[in-house]
């Protein structure tokens, strides 16, 4: 299981936290035990930008391949 405290910048979240716990935990649940085995969170961080608005861009790598998504919802993520 993720423990989304022990993610960089987890810290500076504020009012987000609480859908990025939740996020977090739907994204985990998302895939199948092999490949949960080699999630490992890098960090997340609010950003806002004209196209696509407020989001978290959370960065993790998995199977070897760093990755990241906006996260705009705890069901929403691309």
């Amino acid at each position: 299981m993720l423990i989304a405290e022990n993610i960089k910048g987890f810290d500076k979240l504020g009012v987000n936290a609480d859908m990025f716990r939740e996020f977090l935990n739907n994204f985990y649940h998302a895939w199948g035990l092999e490949t949960r085995a080699t999630i490992k969170p890098i960090s997340v961080k609010y950003q806002k930008n004209k196209a696509d608005g407020p989001f978290l861009r959370f960065d993790y790598e998995m199977n070897g391949h760093k990755c990241w998504l906006h996260v705009k919802g705890p069901r929403t993520w691309y």
